[in-house]
C-alpha cells in the first residue's frame, strides 16, 4: 500500500510541476512585476501602485477598453446566434452532412496569417470583393479596416472573428443538440409544430447549458482579442492606430517592444478583473434562462 502511494505521487509529479511552473509561478510573478519597474535586463525595482495608477490615467487604455467592449458586444451575440443556427441545420437529415461540418469548421484551423491576408484583400476599398458586391447593388465603395471611424473598424474585425470562431461554437452546440431526444421532435412534428417552433420551444431550452458555455467562452475570447487585429493590421508599431487598439495589443507592445514589464503586467491584471466582472455578471442571469434538468 505504501509503494502504491509513492508511485501515485511519482505519476502525478509531472502534472504538478506543469501547474506550478506554467500556471502558479507566472501568476504570482506577474502580480509582483505589476508593482515594480522592470525592463528585463536590470533587477526589478519596487514602485508600489504607480504602474496601476499610470495605466488607469492613460487615454489609450480607456480607448482600448472601449474598443474591446464594443468588439465583444458585436462578436458574442453574432457568433452565438450564427453557430446555433448552423448547428441546428447540420443536425438535420441532409446529404453530405459530414462535408458541411468540415467546411464550417475549416476556418477554426486556418492560420491567422492566411486568413488575415484574404480578409485584407476582401476589405480593400478599391478592388475588394466586398465593395464589388456592394457596387452591384448601387452602393458606393466604403472603407472598412482602414476607415477613420473606429466603430466601423471594430465592427469589421468582429465579423472576421465570427468567421474564425463560429465553427468551434457550432461543434459545441451540435454536441448538445444531438442529445435532444428524436422522439420528442418527431412527436412535435406530428402535432404540427413547424421547424421554427421546434427550434425555439424544444431544442433551445434543452441546449441552453451549451449556449451559456459558448457565450462565456466567446466573451473571454473577445476580451483576449489579439491575433485577429495583428493578422489584419500586420504590425503594432506602424499598422494599428491608437483609436483601434485593444488591451492585449497594449500589453504586447509594452512588454516585448518597449520592455516595460511593469505597465504591461498592470494592464494584464486590469483586463483580468474586467473579464472576471463580465463573467460574474453573466453568471447572475444563468438561473433565469439556463435549464439543466
Amino acid at each position: 500500500m505504501h509503494k502504491q502511494g509513492i508511485w501515485g505521487y511519482v505519476f502525478t509529479l509531472p502534472f504538478v510541476l506543469n501547474v506550478v511552473v506554467f500556471l502558479l509561478f507566472p501568476v504570482i510573478f506577474s502580480t509582483y512585476i505589476s508593482f515594480t519597474e522592470w525592463d528585463l535586463f536590470n533587477p526589478p525595482r519596487w514602485i508600489g501602485l504607480d504602474n496601476w495608477v499610470r495605466t488607469l490615467q492613460k487615454h489609450e487604455f480607456w480607448v482600448s477598453m472601449r474598443n474591446v467592449f464594443v468588439f465583444a458586444l458585436i462578436f458574442v451575440p453574432l457568433q452565438t446566434v450564427l453557430a446555433f443556427l448552423v448547428a441546428f441545420m447540420l443536425n438535420q437529415s441532409i446529404r453530405a452532412k459530414s462535408l458541411f461540418r468540415l467546411v464550417y469548421f475549416l476556418p477554426v484551423v486556418t492560420p491567422w496569417i492566411a486568413g488575415g491576408v484574404v480578409w485584407v484583400w476582401m476589405f480593400n476599398n478599391q478592388y475588394g470583393v466586398l465593395n464589388w458586391f456592394l457596387g452591384t447593388m448601387g452602393i458606393g465603395p466604403g472603407k472598412w479596416i482602414d476607415s477613420p471611424n473606429w466603430l466601423v473598424v471594430i465592427a469589421s474585425i468582429a465579423v472576421v472573428n465570427v468567421w474564425k470562431g463560429a465553427g468551434q461554437s457550432m461543434i459545441i452546440l451540435l454536441a448538445g443538440m444531438q442529445n435532444v431526444p428524436k422522439e420528442v421532435l418527431e412527436s412535435a412534428q406530428i402535432d404540427g409544430a413547424s421547424g421554427w417552433k421546434q427550434l425555439t420551444s424544444i431544442v433551445f431550452p434543452i441546449v441552453t447549458p451549451m449556449v451559456y458555455l459558448v457565450m462565456i467562452l466567446s466573451t473571454i475570447s473577445a476580451f483576449h482579442a489579439f491575433d485577429v487585429f495583428l493578422g489584419l493590421f500586420g504590425s503594432i508599431t506602424t499598422g494599428i492606430p491608437e483609436q483601434n487598439m485593444v488591451p492585449n495589443l497594449l500589453i504586447y507592445r509594452d512588454a516585448f517592444l518597449l520592455f516595460k514589464m511593469g505597465p504591461a503586467s498592470a494592464t494584464a491584471w486590469l483586463l483580468f478583473l474586467v473579464i472576471l466582472a463580465f463573467t460574474l455578471f453573466q453568471k447572475t442571469f444563468e438561473k433565469r434562462w439556463v435549464h439543466y434538468d
